[in-house]
């Protein structure tokens, strides 16, 4: 598996519209990124189920695409540094999008 590295994870939220962290924020801006892409890729999911035509689709893909990639840099990074936040974040994930959207989609 191909390593992407943090500037090229940051470059992928920047272009999704997410804000810059301020350096040196380690594990707690690794959970934002877990958490916004996480929120992100979901989100995107269910707009593609209505999109109407081909080219919305093939963005909301590669939307969905871009969330996925910086979700699982964070999620290695998270694992390596702090594997117990990493937990507590995904359990409360999997809680959160139960409640807000009624099921669960990995």
């Amino acid at each position: 598996m191909a390593v992407i590295d943090i500037e090229y994870g940051r470059a992928i939220l920047e272009e999704q519209g997410v804000e810059k962290p301020a350096a040196g924020q380690g594990t707690q801006e690794w959970e934002m990124i877990l958490q916004n892409s996480s929120f992100g890729h979901e989100y995107a999911r269910m707009e593609l189920q209505d999109a109407g035509d081909l080219i919305a689709q093939e963005d909301l893909l590669d939307k969905m695409e871009n969330y996925k990639r910086a979700y699982f840099m964070a999620r290695r990074y998270l694992k390596r540094e702090n594997p117990e936040a990493l937990r507590r974040i995904e359990t409360d994930l999997l809680d959160q999008k139960v409640r807000i959207f009624g099921t669960y989609t990995a």
